[in-house]
């Protein structure tokens, strides 16, 4: 009886420790921290059955946090590949997911043109989100060779991978956790309030004002463009689409604060971003007869230094016209299609033919509106003035190369065309104060 009652305290002991161990591996880590040489099982894309962080020691392991919603993350695939190939046994990429090892198999079967690399997926993952919480993906996770965390959601990039190897400081800015808060203002004096709000850089303070739960509020983060397109449309009931090409004219010496640069390193973005990011929120109590918009653009007025109104003046754009009189498009009458598609950017194919078949006009003009605005960055006008249902087919390149060229060839057989000509635009125009 002794001896088994001895073994009855050694097996709640074990249990105890185990249970105390588990909960010490599943606490967040930070920067310094040892990370524990977890075991996975459900590894996708490997030969090996299973990754042992234990066994990576000695090398620098980065953890990419991806998600099948994340464009972005998928998009980085094919970088992520050739940074491991070009180091091969001085590190280990492996992407990490949540979602089950089938699930992640049927996604690139489902996504052909998703580039798979040649890692190793860990799948299921439950531990490692523990460990290392975050929002949002992606998001990066560095493991030294010595196998404590080293750096935290910095971007994977040859030059971070080559300092990390040599042991020299990365010219990367830090990482900021957000704070997410509903006001700054001192709610003692809150049933005095007329109105209130805020204007500030939020980058490196991590602040996010969110809207209040009182009265009418607004908030919102980005350029000095984007608040004062956001408050313009408020302003107009988005009547002129303020926020698509061509819409907004900057008539200042210096633009660059305005415009996100091209070709800008992962460093120098993120400095601008911090240098040209702003947060506004404001808040109105339900009695008091004020337009949050209208405030909002007087608040940037006063701090921006500028004037902001809309005008009519000539922009550039592209143009739809029919180049004869010869109606080459109306509908025979056949069943509705509708296959008029760009391919998704992670796979999703509509085969080699986008038709549209007894549909509207109205739904080809709106589709060419968003391939030539989004894809090429132009204003588009439709000046055909047609009605009615048609029939029209594009090949895919034509629709997936999204080259005005290409789409110009597609549109010639039905006698419409693209020009680019000055049409007369309704815009938003900020000038310096």
């Amino acid at each position: 009886m002794r001896k088994l009652i001895v073994l009855l305290h050694l097996i709640i002991l074990i249990v105890l420790l185990s249970n105390t161990c588990l909960k010490a591996q599943n606490k967040s880590l930070k920067v310094g921290d040892e990370v524990p040489g977890f075991t996975f099982k459900n590894i996708f894309n490997s030969s090996n059955t299973e990754i042992k962080l234990s066994d990576l020691r000695g090398k620098l392991v980065i953890l990419d946090f991806w998600g099948v919603f994340c464009i972005p993350c998928i998009e980085e695939f094919p970088n992520l590949d050739s940074l491991q190939k070009m180091f091969n046994n001085e590190i280990q990429i492996i992407p990490v997911n949540p979602l089950g090892r089938d699930s992640i198999r049927r996604f690139f079967k489902n996504h052909p043109k998703a580039y798979l690399p040649s890692l190793p997926f860990i799948t299921s993952d439950t531990i490692l989100q523990k460990v290392f919480p975050h929002q949002g993906n992606p998001y990066i996770v560095w493991v030294g060779k010595d196998g404590k965390m080293l750096l935290d959601d910095v971007p994977i990039t040859r030059p971070n991978i080559e300092a990390v190897l040599a042991n020299k400081t990365m010219k990367v800015p830090e990482a900021v956790k957000n704070n997410y808060v509903e006001s700054l203002f001192d709610k003692r004096w809150s049933d005095d309030m007329v109105y209130s709000s805020y204007i500030y850089k939020g980058m490196d303070l991590g602040l996010k004002l969110e809207k209040s739960k009182i009265g009418q509020s607004l908030s919102e983060g980005g350029t000095v463009m984007f608040l004062y397109q956001r408050a313009w449309e408020g302003l107009t009931n988005g009547k002129y689409g303020f926020f698509r090409p061509g819409r907004t004219v900057i008539q200042t010496k210096d633009s660059t604060k305005y415009f996100e640069p091209k070709n800008l390193n992962d460093y120098d973005k993120q400095v601008w971003l911090r240098d040209n990011i702003y947060w506004y929120q404001s808040s109105v109590p339900n009695d008091k007869p004020y337009n949050p918009h209208e405030l909002m653009k007087d608040d940037l007025n006063r701090a921006f230094h500028l004037n902001a109104g809309i005008e009519k003046r000539p922009v550039k754009c592209v143009v739809l016209i029919r180049t004869s009189n010869t109606d080459k498009i109306k509908t025979r009458g056949h069943k509705p299609v509708d296959s008029f598609f760009k391919a998704d950017r992670i796979g999703k194919d509509y085969g080699p033919t986008r038709s549209l078949i007894n549909q509207p006009f109205s739904k080809f003009s709106k589709r060419l509106t968003g391939l030539i605005e989004y894809g090429l960055k132009k204003p588009f006008i439709d000046q055909t003035g047609y009605n009615g249902n048609i029939d029209i087919q594009f090949t895919a390149d034509a629709l997936d190369g999204i080259v005005l060229a290409n789409l110009r060839s597609a549109l010639k057989i039905y006698d419409l065309d693209l020009v680019e000509k000055d049409v007369d635009l309704t815009v938003l125009s900020l000038k310096e104060n």
